[in-house]
């Protein structure tokens, strides 16, 4: 996914801008919904076409291939030309054409890794002892290009027509400087570093990349202007708490006293400075929602309570009793909101989904599985995996939400929730359904539901440990997990379902 022109990667979160690789009861007044029993042998209403192509001039093959096995699935090109892996022997990271199957070895062992948007760029990292190792490779490359070896920070990608990536690295005097690569001149295996600036301290830092700053924050944080070539320390310490805009061209400062002010990356000018309504609650949620628009969040524990506030220039307005925090999607951002409702000794979840600020797009009170819902892309359909409270263990009901009628599946126990999405840019769900085989034994057989029905795709080849989508032609790349033979490690199959 590209968001603003960039991407980031840290773990699982995706951010607005940067590729990041660290080492370091549904209330809707709608009617009864469509029911369908699903679970173990579950009712579906599509069979499974093998022999599908998912897109015109796509050479996709068999619908469900097995592309690889013992290794760690890293990342796979937008375009899916490349897929990178580590081997789960130590043996080194390699990369697969996907077009000829063709396999071969790169660098060595990386835990982390990322393509760029256009696949031109694959940044890898590595934690050893004593600090990240970053690569670069290009698709021809025989290898990939060192960047540094003692990165103490993560690792961004600025994209654009000439990318660079940027990190902090450890120096021999003890204290670090902030680098530059660009990776498309690396060659030979090596790569040239320009050393921008020297931080005085190695505390660990979080780096955000954007269209002229390059954001370090840590104990302290500062900015560097990529076209003026000087760094400006914004904030030292933690008495305040900073934000950055998703532009990161502006950024918020919260005070103790609960000021909050918004100011200009460039000039570190204060654009606005409003007092958030006390509270003798803390502070649990503090995000930029878009360019002019403040989320914070707090709470008590005892009894349990939140609540959010939307801040612009204007001062800051109540969203309700409620936690928010923001999601980025292709179709904008939204505010996902959990609260828990207490009547007497019972409590119970209530969740939203808003396009803006008040303004809700999906609502459903209960109890939810897999922490949060899925939304489409288009913001058009949600998806909330709910159980009884009072059965946290028993049957589950799969609800999809087109924003008129509901429909439902339900489960006679709780399923694996790994594959929860849906296809991207589309308002198919993909969800595992666990079936039984044709001798009475389990499977977890890929599935995709609209308001058609549910089709099956295929069968996972284990317990799903790591799904990875892709949107044209789209695609799910999972890795999973199979017991190991008389208790020994466990064998990962690495599968790509076309959707």
């Amino acid at each position: 996914m590209s968001l603003l022109g960039s991407r980031s990667f840290a773990g699982s979160a995706w951010w607005a801008l940067g590729l990041v690789l660290l080492g370091m009861g549904l209330s809707h007044c709608k009617g009864d919904p469509d029911g369908v029993d699903a679970g173990v042998d579950a009712g579906v209403d599509a069979g499974v076409d093998g022999g599908e192509t998912p897109d015109a001039g796509w050479d996709a093959g068999p619908r469900v291939q097995t592309l690889m096995q013992d290794v760690n699935l890293l990342d796979v090109d937008a375009q899916q030309r490349w897929l990178v892996a580590a081997k789960r022997d130590g043996s080194g990271t390699v990369v697969q054409d996907l077009a000829t199957g063709e396999t071969r070895r790169i660098a060595p062992a990386a835990e982390r890794g990322a393509f760029s948007s256009d696949g031109r760029v694959l940044v890898l990292t590595h934690t050893p002892g004593g600090g990240n190792t970053a690569w670069a490779w290009r698709p021809g490359d025989a290898e990939a290009s060192v960047m540094g070896t003692r990165i103490v920070s993560g690792v961004v990608l600025k994209e654009g027509a000439n990318p660079y990536a940027a990190f902090i690295e450890r120096t021999d005097t003890g204290g670090a400087d902030l680098r530059r690569v660009f990776p498309l001149a690396c060659d030979g295996g090596t790569c040239e570093v320009e050393t921008l600036a020297h931080i005085e301290s190695t505390d660990a830092v979080e780096l955000t990349v954007g269209e002229r700053f390059l954001w370090l924050r840590g104990a302290r944080n500062w900015a560097f202007d990529t076209e003026q070539g000087t760094l400006a320390e914004i904030e030292r310490g933690f008495t305040n708490v900073v934000r950055v805009s998703p532009s990161v061209n502006r950024f918020a400062r919260l005070t103790p006293e609960w000021h909050l002010q918004l100011f200009e990356t460039r000039t570190q000018a204060l654009l606005w400075d409003v007092v958030v309504p006390s509270d003798d609650g803390y502070l649990k949620e503090f995000s930029f929602f878009d360019e002019d628009t403040v989320i914070v969040g707090r709470a008590v524990d005892l009894p349990p309570r939140e609540n959010s506030v939307a801040c612009t220039s204007q001062g800051c307005e109540l969203i309700g009793a409620t936690l928010c925090r923001t999601w980025r999607r292709e179709g904008g951002a939204v505010l996902f909101c959990a609260a828990t409702d207490c009547s007497g000794v019972r409590c119970a979840g209530s969740y939203d989904l808003m396009r803006s600020p008040g303004v809700t797009l999906f609502h459903l009170g209960g109890a939810i599985d897999h922490g949060e819902p899925a939304l489409s892309d288009d913001l058009s359909t949600a998806a909330w995996m709910t159980y009884d409270v009072s059965n946290p263990a028993g049957s589950r009901t799969l609800i999809r939400d087109p924003g008129m009628t509901p429909q439902w599946l339900s489960f006679p126990r709780r399923i694996d929730t790994t594959v929860f999405s849906f296809v991207p840019g589309q308002q198919r769900f993909v969800f595992v359904n666990p079936k039984q085989d044709a001798n009475g034994g389990a499977q977890n057989v890929l599935s995709l539901w609209d308001e058609a029905g549910v089709e099956e795709v295929g069968v996972v080849e284990g317990t799903p440990v790591h799904p990875l989508f892709r949107k044209a032609p789209p695609a799910l790349y999972l890795n999973s997990s199979q017991p190991g033979s008389n208790g020994g490690a466990d064998v990962r199959i690495l599968q790509r379902f076309a959707l």
